[in-house]
C-alpha cells in the first residue's frame, strides 16, 4: 500500500499539483484515508457477498468507532491482516445473522464492553502513547462504548433486535482483538 501511495504521490509532483516537500504528507494522507474506510469497504463486500450489507455495516460501525482508541491486535504484514480481516468479518456476520439477542449474548456484549473499558487503550509497538494520550484513549473508548452497549439495549427493547445483535457483535469483535495483546502482556509481565 506505501508503494501505491507514493507512486500517486511522485504522479502528482510530475503532473505539478503538488510541491516535492509536499509528496510524504500526501502519501501518509492516502494510507491513513485507505486505512480508515478499508475495513467498511471490506464489510461492504462481504456483505454483499453474503446478501448482508445492512448487518455487515452494522457489525464494522462498532468496531471502527472504538478499537482507534482501543488498541488491540495488529498483523504484521497487509496481506495478514486482509485475510484475517476478511475471514474474521465474515465470520462475525454470519454469527450475527445466527445469534438471538437474549441475555446470554447481552452478558457477552457487557463483558466485553467492561474489558474494552478496563485495558484500553493498547499500545501498538509503532505507536507508544503518552500518559495524556492514555488518557484521552481510555475515556473515549469508555464513552463509545458505554454508548454502544447503550444503543444496543435501546434497540433490543425496541424491536430492531437483529440491528442489536449486530452492533453487540461488532464490540464482540472489538474486544476480542485485545485479548492477544492483553494475554502477552500477561505472559510477559
Amino acid at each position: 500500500m506505501q508503494k501505491c501511495a507514493e507512486a500517486v504521490a511522485v504522479w502528482l509532483v510530475r503532473c505539478q499539483v503538488i510541491e516535492e516537500q509536499e509528496k510524504e504528507l500526501y502519501c501518509y494522507a492516502m494510507e491513513s484515508f485507505v486505512m480508515f474506510w478499508s475495513p467498511m469497504i471490506l464489510a461492504l463486500l462481504l456483505g454483499t457477498i453474503m446478501g448482508r450489507v445492512k448487518e455487515g455495516i452494522l457489525v464494522i460501525i462498532p468496531f471502527m468507532m472504538i478499537r482507534k482508541f482501543s488498541g488491540g491486535y495488529h498483523a504484521k504484514n497487509l496481506w495478514i491482516c486482509l485475510t484475517c480481516s476478511s475471514l474474521l468479518l465474515f465470520l462475525c456476520i454470519l454469527i450475527s445473522c445466527s445469534l438471538s439477542a437474549n441475555t446470554v449474548l447481552m452478558l457477552a456484549t457487557l463483558a466485553a464492553s467492561l474489558n474494552l473499558i478496563i485495558f484500553s487503550p493498547i499500545d501498538h509497538e509503532n505507536k507508544v502513547l503518552s500518559i495524556k494520550e492514555r488518557k484521552v484513549y481510555q475515556n473515549v473508548t469508555g464513552i463509545l462504548t458505554c454508548s454502544l452497549y447503550g444503543v444496543v439495549m435501546i434497540m433490543k427493547y425496541n424491536g430492531l433486535r437483529n440491528e442489536a445483535v449486530c452492533i453487540s457483535v461488532g464490540i464482540l469483535l472489538t474486544a476480542g482483538l485485545q485479548v492477544p495483546c492483553i494475554v502477552k502482556t500477561s505472559i510477559v509481565f
